[in-house]
């Protein structure tokens, strides 16, 4: 499977739906919203078919100094087991060489962080999370 790593932000909320939507993550995403969130991460690189369909995302903050934190990083069912993940995370690297890089990893994700080479801290961390002012 050929494909290009892309890291502009030309992403609309259709392709992004329909990746998140592949992997179980909904698929009601605005186009306000993935813009916003375009918008607002510092790095995005994107993964494109020679047809031009989207295949992965991967989006990271940094501070450019102690940390990068990886926001999401997905890859189509149909596209993984490809080298998808790793060119994408490898972009992220790249952008922020010599800077930690820091996983969320969900579920069976952990092994293919680890097989990356990132390794778990000594002693675990856990994600805590709050919908500031979001009605339940």
């Amino acid at each position: 499977m050929s494909y290009t790593i892309l890291t502009d932000k030309n992403i609309s909320a259709t392709e992004y739906s329909s990746l998140m939507e592949s992997i179980g993550w909904g698929s009601d995403y605005s186009e306000e919203l993935v813009q916003r969130s375009l918008a607002a991460y510092p790095f995005i690189a994107h993964a494109r078919s020679e047809s031009g369909v989207l295949w992965g995302y991967v989006s990271a903050f940094s501070d450019r100094a102690f940390s990068t934190m990886l926001g999401e990083l997905v890859v189509h069912p149909m596209a993984q087991r490809k080298g998808i993940g790793h060119a994408l995370l490898s972009a992220v690297e790249n952008e922020f060489t010599g800077i930690p890089v820091y996983v969320k990893p969900l579920g069976e994700a952990k092994h293919f962080f680890l097989a990356c080479g990132y390794r778990a801290p000594i002693i675990e961390m856990q994600v805590l999370f709050k919908r500031n002012g979001a009605a339940s």
